[in-house]
C-alpha cells in the first residue's frame, strides 16, 4: 500500500498485513516518509507491517523495527546478488551507482517510478528531455507493457532502462545472497547493541 487510504482499505477487506511502499522504492514507488506512514499506521493498526523502500542495510531493518515494522524488504540490493536474474551489466551498474543517480520520473511507466540515470543515458536519452505528462498506456507503447512488449523498436523499461531505489547507495559488490544477509545481519545485530 502506498497512502493511508489504500492502507485502510485493505484492512477493510481483510488483508492479513501490509507492505508500505514508501519513498526510496525502486521502480515504481510512492512519495510518504516511511517514518511518517509507519507511525499514522501503527496508531490505527497493530497487524504484521512490512517496510519496502530504501533499505540500504541491516541499520536500516533496525531502525524499521524501532518504527513498528515486523519485516523490511530489500529490492536493489538483492538485483545486484550473484542469483539475480538481472543482467550482469546491470548488477554492474548498481555497483557503480549512487543514492544522486535515481530518477524519479514518469516517463517510462506514466506513474512515479525511480529509474538510473546512467541507465536512462546508455539508452540514447537525455533526461532532461524526457516526456513526464505520458499516461500508462502511452508509457507501455513507447517502452514496453512488460521486460518483452511494446510497440516501438528502441529501449525497453526493465529490459534496457533499468530502476533502482534510494538502497543504490548501499550496493558496493556483486556478492552472493549468502554473504549480503550475513552482511544484514551483522549490521542489524550491531545497530541493536
Amino acid at each position: 500500500v502506498a497512502t493511508l487510504t489504500h492502507a485502510r482499505k485493505a484492512i477493510g477487506a481483510g488483508a492479513d498485513g501490509l507492505v508500505l511502499l514508501t519513498a526510496g522504492a525502486g521502480g515504481l514507488t510512492r512519495w510518504l516518509n516511511p517514518f511518517a506512514f509507519v507511525r499514522a499506521l501503527r496508531a490505527e493498526y497493530d497487524g504484521p507491517l512490512v517496510m519496502a523502500g530504501g533499505m540500504t542495510d541491516g541499520v536500516a531493518l533496525r531502525a524499521a523495527q524501532v518504527l513498528g515494522c515486523d519485516l523490511g524488504m530489500m529490492g536493489t540490493r538483492f538485483i545486484a546478488s550473484r542469483e539475480s536474474l538481472a543482467a550482469d551489466a546491470y548488477r554492474q551498474m548498481l555497483v557503480e551507482s549512487g543514492i544522486d543517480d535515481v530518477l524519479l520520473t514518469r516517463a517510462f511507466t506514466g506513474l512515479p517510478t525511480s529509474m538510473l540515470l546512467p541507465a536512462i543515458r546508455r539508452a540514447g536519452l537525455d533526461p532532461a528531455t524526457l516526456d513526464e505528462t505520458v499516461t500508462p498506456p502511452t508509457a507501455a507503447q513507447l517502452w514496453g507493457g512488460s521486460s518483452h512488449g511494446g510497440e516501438s523498436d528502441g529501449p525497453k523499461r526493465w529490459r534496457d532502462i533499468w530502476s533502482a531505489g534510494h538502497s543504490v547507495s548501499g550496493v558496493r559488490a556483486v556478492q552472493s545472497v549468502d554473504a549480503l544477509v550475513a552482511e544484514v545481519e551483522q549490521e542489524f545485530h550491531r545497530a541493536a547493541a
